[in-house]
């Protein structure tokens, strides 16, 4: 449940903060006609991630045995793929909300209505294609009660968007985004994890003679109450092998590099 919770809380915030810049810009301006695009692109982005929601369970559906547990492998290393370009994007928007203005003060004063729609259907669709995903993933892996997770994150971040914007609180969004980011790039890494898991299962990856590298379940069993939820959010193993070990920790040192690269690409001067 914590990790729809989670999930839920940042894909929801993220669209929430978009709609309610591009709300507030447009109240300001006494531009209230082009609020009808709004909330059409907001049904429009929601519908469509609905759809593919559909769409992935039932293809879903369709696989046993083997073949399943090779898409569930392929399914995992594709959401760890998102969340760590989820995090990148969300860690170089500096200035995303002056680039939204800008956008939507254009289509405003050239009556490009369709221009409004297609900004916040595109980011409420990202958003809830990542959602999509990541529920889905996290379902794979042992997850439980993610209806209610999903409810409580939706609703926490669509307060914490509604008190931002309508009360102009002074939220420190950036420590906000920093603590999921750490938590969702322990979650991506598991899921690289789990995926090498399922990958060796089905012979694709080899086991090592000396596997597993350690055995500690005498000390916190996968199958515990502890365990498990440390391994459906963060893809603990109490008898790890070398190659669940590896990928763990390259996910985790692949993402730390990629922030650091992203700060000198943002730091360097033009020329």
């Amino acid at each position: 449940m914590f990790t729809a919770m989670l999930i839920t809380f940042r894909e929801t915030l993220e669209a929430a903060i978009v709609v309610g810049i591009v709300l507030t810009l447009l109240s300001k301006t006494d531009r209230q006609f082009f609020k009808r695009y709004v909330w059409r692109g907001i049904g429009a982005g929601i519908l469509i991630s609905v759809i593919l929601a559909v769409i992935l369970e039932i293809f879903f559906g369709g696989f046993e045995g083997k073949t399943e547990q090779l898409f569930e492998g392929v399914l995992m290393l594709v959401t760890a793929g998102f969340i760590t370009w989820m995090i990148m994007w969300v860690h170089r928007q500096k200035d995303v909300a002056t680039r939204i203005k800008e956008k939507v003060s254009g289509y405003a004063e050239k009556g490009y209505g369709l221009g409004i729609f297609a900004l916040v259907a595109t980011s409420v669709f990202r958003e809830g294609t990542e959602t999509v995903l990541y529920l889905k993933t996290s379902t794979l892996i042992g997850q439980s009660n993610q209806i209610a997770g999903a409810v409580l994150g939706i609703g926490a971040a669509l307060i914490l968007g509604t008190v931002l914007f309508r009360f102009a609180l002074r939220v420190n969004l950036s420590l906000v985004f920093t603590a999921t980011s750490v938590l969702l790039m322990l979650f991506a890494a598991g899921l690289v994890a789990h995926s090498v898991h399922e990958f060796q299962e089905l012979g694709f990856l080899p086991v090592f003679s000396f596997d597993p590298v350690f055995n500690i379940a005498h000390i916190l069993d996968n199958k515990s109450v502890a365990g498990s939820f440390l391994r459906t959010l963060f893809g603990y193993s109490s008898v790890p092998t070398l190659l669940e070990l590896i990928s763990y920790a390259s996910s985790i040192a692949l993402i730390l590099w990629l922030r650091r690269f992203t700060d000198r690409l943002l730091l360097k001067p033009v020329q």
